[in-house]
């Protein structure tokens, strides 16, 4: 495991430490890491629902039956 470092003002150092310790988390380094990973795991479910609606806005122009009528007339 890779070992970073984080540099927190007084109050914010003491808020984690009370967090961690009212959530029985087993330390601030595990909070910080499921912390990490929820992050980046909305941010790829974000990404794949903006994928989903970017398709599915495009079904209607993907699914032009007058454009199918065009192309049919020249493949």
């Amino acid at each position: 495991m890779k070992t970073i470092t984080i540099k927190l003002p007084k109050p914010e150092a003491d808020k984690l430490d009370n967090f961690v310790k009212t959530k029985n988390y087993p330390s601030k380094s595990e909070f910080i890491r499921n912390l990490l990973r929820d992050k980046i795991e909305e941010s790829q479910k974000e990404k794949q629902g903006w994928l989903a609606l970017a398709e599915k806005s495009l079904e209607k122009i993907w699914n032009n039956k007058k454009d199918a009528e065009t192309w049919d007339k020249y493949l």
